[in-house]
């Protein structure tokens, strides 16, 4: 969960009339868990507060400012802040690594000391949120003033990909790993710069470095020919916003386009809560398109009065419900007796449905004054299916079999499959990210022998089973099925070895099968069967596993192996109590 620090005085501020105490308990109905704590160099007292990370919005004190003065009713829906076109146009050249862009700039934004703190405290939130450490989104901040500066004359920003041994600007400061800052002294060319954090900075910056690096190319901001940013990893001191800075352009790159125009949404809305704020448009040229951010595209949503009661459990009235919303700063009109117009303002992210704006109509209700009801229980009750219980039960058999259980992913790499011969059965990992974990095993016997290659060394013979799940492609489909296997390594072991324990098990469990021969290229040819049951069919396969595929697999010993089908074995057990 974000953890946000205000001062104690500033937040008081921005609320007005609210005492501490008041404040925290306000908070705490917005499910915002916050205390007072002290900064002990400074001693100053700041508001510390846990804010779920589906509200960006009030990752900053204006946001949670906003928020409080809602529900104490102090101010009322949702205004769109003033917009005016700014003289700053944008022009994105391909940059396929990172191919989205959104910049807008907010006037008499007017940055102090406490605010400044506050604003980097509000572009690290976002980043490590909704921006997935910088992977989908990354921030940028600008004083305006600056930038106009070095455009001298029309503003025009490029965004473009710059070989990284050709270009070279002043970075700001950069944690350094283990604690420090790096600081470059002056200009650097952006590649000694990658190899100085490389070297030297903290592992957060370290990945940031290489997120957009692509055959010797780094997207970069320009205006004119100096550099304002190398996103995702840096920002340059030319622009560096700092206590004095009037206005401030806000630039956000990344890979996901409406995570972009939304994030760009959340700054803007938020620092518009400044005194005097006005919001400046600017126009976006891609290759193929053009667009004027930011958005502050507001979500319209129909909300029934008897969707409300039925979630909440509580009557209310049409403009009972309307009052409730415009203090969780909605815009509402009831349409009629039953029906309430819900405008979602731009910054609220979370709101995907009517039921998290019933869930915001409670926090300003109070969910203090929501009383529980006894819901009887349903006539049907649940119990513990076949096939878990006969789970269990061939667990505790297997163990008192003397086989050790092992416990392994699904996932599996397609090498073993090729070796068994049944990679013709698997199905595979559409965006795998490892060749080892790229491909869901068909059967448990991919990932038995995984583990016996690596318990070669272990006193003899080496005796495993799971019980886990197998996915493949049959006729029909997709078979998912949940299975039992067997497997045994030792210096001379055959058929009979494994046939013995499996037999066993099965007159444990009293179930009567027929058998028959069985070729599969995963067994050595005549050395292998497959057990029956009357109209479930197959169910169970064992045998002496094929010495080219041991040999692929890096196993020295001979195995056997058996696999049951739990699911068909509980079928028929079913059937058969059934027929009785």
């Amino acid at each position: 969960m974000p953890v946000i620090k205000v001062k104690l005085d500033r937040l008081s501020q921005l609320v007005e009339t609210v005492s501490t105490e008041d404040l925290i308990d306000l908070l705490f109905r917005l499910k915002v868990e916050a205390e007072v704590v002290q900064d002990k160099e400074e001693g100053l007292d700041y508001v510390e507060m846990e804010v779920n990370p589906d509200r960006p919005d009030m990752f900053v004190g204006e946001g949670v400012a906003r928020a409080v003065r809602g529900l104490i009713g102090a101010e009322l829906g949702y205004k769109r802040p003033p917009v005016i076109e700014s003289d700053v146009r944008v022009v994105a050249e391909r940059v396929p690594q990172r191919p989205y862009i959104a910049v807008a700039v907010v006037n008499n934004v007017n940055v102090d000391d406490d605010f400044m703190r506050e604003l980097i405290q509000f572009q690290e939130k976002l980043d490590e949120t909704l921006g997935r450490r910088r992977r989908r989104v990354a921030i940028g901040l600008h004083d305006y003033d600056k930038v106009a500066e070095l455009a001298e004359g029309e503003v025009v920003v490029r965004y473009a990909n710059r070989p990284v041994e050709e270009v070279s600007f002043e970075p700001l400061p950069i944690e350094r790993e283990g604690g420090g800052r790096i600081e470059s002294g002056g200009e650097v060319r952006a590649s000694e710069l990658l190899a100085m954090v490389a070297r030297e900075a903290s592992p957060e910056y370290k990945a940031y470095a290489s997120l957009a690096l692509r055959d010797g190319e780094h997207p970069f901001l320009l205006v004119g020919d100096k550099i304002i940013s190398m996103p995702p990893l840096i920002n340059s001191a030319y622009t560096k916003v700092e206590p004095g800075t009037s206005h401030v352009l806000v630039d956000v790159t990344g890979t996901d386009p409406i995570a972009v125009h939304k994030v760009l949404d959340i700054i803007v809305s938020n620092l518009a809560e400044r005194p005097g704020a006005i919001v400046g448009s600017v126009r976006v040229s891609a290759p193929g398109q053009e667009e004027v951010h930011p958005r502050l595209e507001t979500v319209s949503m129909d909300l029934a009065v008897a969707e409300v009661e039925r979630v909440l459990g509580v009557r209310l009235e049409a403009d009972e419900v309307e009052s409730l919303l415009l203090r969780a700063r909605y815009q509402a009109e009831a349409l009629k007796a039953e029906l309430i117009e819900v405008e979602v303002p731009p910054f609220r992210v979370d709101v995907l449905g009517t039921v998290d704006l019933i869930e915001d109509i409670a926090m300003m209700y109070g969910y203090d004054k929501l009383e529980p009801r006894y819901a009887p229980p349903p006539g049907i009750r649940g119990s513990i299916s076949l096939e878990t219980r006969l789970a269990r039960k061939v667990r505790v058999l297997s163990i008192g079999l003397g086989f050790t259980e092992v416990l392994q992913l699904v996932l599996t790499d397609p090498d073993t499959l090729e070796a068994l011969g049944v990679a013709g059965e698997a199905v595979r990992v559409a965006n795998a990210k490892q060749r080892e974990y790229s491909i869901l095993r068909p059967t448990l016997a991919a990932t038995l022998l995984r583990v016996l290659a690596a318990s070669q060394h272990a006193e003899k013979p080496v005796k495993v089973f799971e019980v886990g799940e197998v996915v493949r492609f049959t006729g029909d489909g997709v078979e998912e099925d949940l299975r039992l296997g067997l497997a045994i390594l030792d210096v001379e072991v055959g058929f009979e070895d494994v046939q013995a324990p499996l037999y066993a098990l099965l007159r444990a469990l009293g179930v009567g099968f027929s058998v028959r021969a069985f070729k599969s290229p995963m067994f050595l040819e005549g050395r292998a069967a497959v057990l029956s049951i009357g109209w479930v069919g197959d169910f169970a396969w064992l045998g002496e596993v094929n010495p080219r595929a041991l040999e692929d697999l890096g196993i020295r010993y001979p195995v056997a192996l058996a696999e049951v089908s739990l699911r068909r074995l509980a079928e028929a057990m079913a059937g058969e109590r059934g027929g009785s």
